[in-house]
C-alpha cells in the first residue's frame, strides 16, 4: 500500500500568510466583494462593480488553497497525538458535513412551502458561505488547532 506524506510545515505558514493577504483584499475591497456575493446589501449604493471584479474571483481562488495548504502540511512538531487527533476532528467534520448537508435539504423542502423563491434565494445566499466545502475546511482547521491547544494546555497542567 502506497503512503501518502503531508506537506513540509513552512507550507503552512504560507497558507496562513494567504489567509492573511485574502483577509487584506476584502478589508480593501470590501465593497466590491459584498457587492458580489450579497448585491441585495449594496442595492441603493451605486458602486461600478466593474472597477474591482478580480477581487472576488481571488478571493473565491485564494480561500481554498490556503485552507489546503493549512489542513495538508504537517506541524511544526508532528507525533502520534497529533496524527491521531488530526484523525479524529477529520472523522467528526466529515460527520458534520454530512448532517450539516442533510439539515440543509431538509430545510429547503420545509421553507419552499412557507417562503417566496426570491426569499428561499436569499437565505441560500447567505447559508452558502457557511456550508460549503471551503468552510468545513476552515472548520477543520480551526477545530484542530483548538483540539491541539487545548491538549497543549491539559499537558503543561499535568507538568
Amino acid at each position: 500500500m502506497k503512503k501518502y506524506y503531508l506537506l513540509d510545515y513552512k507550507w503552512q505558514k504560507i497558507g496562513f500568510a494567504i489567509i492573511v493577504f485574502c483577509i487584506v483584499l476584502v478589508l480593501v475591497f470590501y465593497k466590491s466583494v459584498i457587492y458580489t456575493f450579497y448585491p441585495f446589501l449594496l442595492d441603493n449604493l451605486d458602486y461600478e462593480q466593474e472597477i474591482h471584479s478580480w477581487v472576488p474571483g481571488l478571493f473565491i481562488c485564494l480561500l481554498p488553497t490556503a485552507f489546503a495548504l493549512i489542513a495538508l502540511s504537517q506541524e511544526k512538531i508532528d507525533d502520534e497525538r497529533i496524527k491521531e487527533t488530526r484523525h479524529q476532528v477529520l472523522a467528526r467534520m466529515v460527520i458534520i458535513y454530512i448532517f450539516a448537508i442533510f439539515v440543509k435539504q431538509l430545510a429547503y423542502v420545509i421553507l419552499t412551502y412557507y417562503f417566496s423563491p426570491q426569499t428561499l434565494g436569499l437565505v441560500s445566499c447567505i447559508a452558502q458561505p457557511f456550508l460549503g466545502i471551503t468552510a468545513f475546511m476552515g472548520y477543520y482547521i480551526l477545530f484542530f488547532k483548538l483540539s491541539l491547544w487545548k491538549q497543549n494546555k491539559e499537558l503543561s497542567y499535568e507538568e
